[in-house]
């Protein structure tokens, strides 16, 4: 259960601050007198954490046994999601390299120390640190990559396996950020909602080629409306991902949708169009020109 107080801001010295913990919250921390702490400031709040806590999931020792392939796979993906660096691996070694072969479809990076002679090898995943903005942006890149790709060639290639790297690399530092304190809580949640809506928006695209149904006029335009919130969604700054929300809304409101795959894009841009206005909202809370016209 969470606790909220209203503590006064003193001066302690040229230039230092401080805030007043309350001690029963320190007992809880297990924090005494003289222990370092992690301070965390996301530019609109301050997150403090005891010192070290956040490598628990890194320090954690597991290990995976292959019995079934694709179990072992989902295992060891969880646990690079979960943020683990190390994870043993218990398996003969032709098993271990083919397991190997799948998995660098879904992680980005990781080094397999393997050994012929050993039924217990490792896998250490090796991910180089990025900022979240950066990678977002990367991401964005890579889905346009891979729908082009997918309506080219009609099915998902090289770009789609890319994209699914990059896709749980930023799930993992998205819940990562969001475990230290330095993602808000609602933008940990919205961005994950908006790569779940973005991959579903690939799948729909893939499944278009798949069973090679023809792109009309209706299925276009929403499907045009959808890519836009790609970007809107990612990277782009509150007032001109709102502009593009609230432009495709009213495109999509004049789209009758008549098949399937139509009507599964449009509610994809419709919920993606609903985490850009409720950022919109948390931003400016609330006196914009999209919920506060003027008479």
């Amino acid at each position: 259960m969470s606790e909220r107080l209203v503590k006064r801001v003193n001066v302690v010295g040229r230039g230092s601050l401080s805030v007043i913990l309350p001690k029963r919250w320190a007992e809880a921390l297990g924090l005494k007198p003289g222990d370092r702490v992690n301070l965390i400031f996301d530019g609109s709040r301050v997150v403090l954490t005891p010192y070290g806590s956040e490598g628990a999931a890194e320090e954690m020792s597991i290990m995976v046994k292959v019995d079934k392939e694709e179990v072992a796979l989902r295992k060891l993906t969880a646990s690079y999601f979960e943020g683990v660096t190390r994870v043993k691996v218990r398996s003969d070694y032709d098993a271990l390299v083919r397991l190997s072969e799948r998995l660098r479809d879904v992680v980005p990076s990781f080094v397999l120390m393997g050994d012929p002679q050993s039924t217990v090898h490792e896998v250490v995943f090796t991910d180089v640190e990025a900022s979240l903005p950066d990678l977002l942006r990367a991401f964005d890149s890579i889905v346009y990559r891979a729908l082009e790709e997918i309506e080219e060639v009609g099915y998902p290639g090289p770009m789609y396996r890319e994209f699914m790297r990059k896709y749980l690399h930023l799930l993992r530092t998205i819940k990562h950020s969001a475990a230290q304190g330095s993602l808000d809580t609602y933008e940990a949640v919205d961005l994950a909602l908006a790569l779940e809506y973005v991959k579903e928006l690939i799948d729909v695209v893939s499944r278009l080629g798949r069973d090679r149904i023809e792109v009309d006029t209706e299925l276009g335009q929403v499907l045009d409306s959808a890519k836009a919130l790609v970007g809107a969604i990612l990277v782009e700054d509150v007032e001109s991902a709102t502009a593009v929300a609230d432009k495709v809304l009213q495109i999509l409101d004049e789209i009758p949708c008549t098949t399937d795959a139509c009507s599964s894009l449009k509610y994809l841009a419709t919920r993606m169009s609903e985490i850009v206005l409720g950022r919109c909202i948390r931003s400016k809370a609330c006196r914009c020109k999209y919920f506060f016209p003027k008479v």
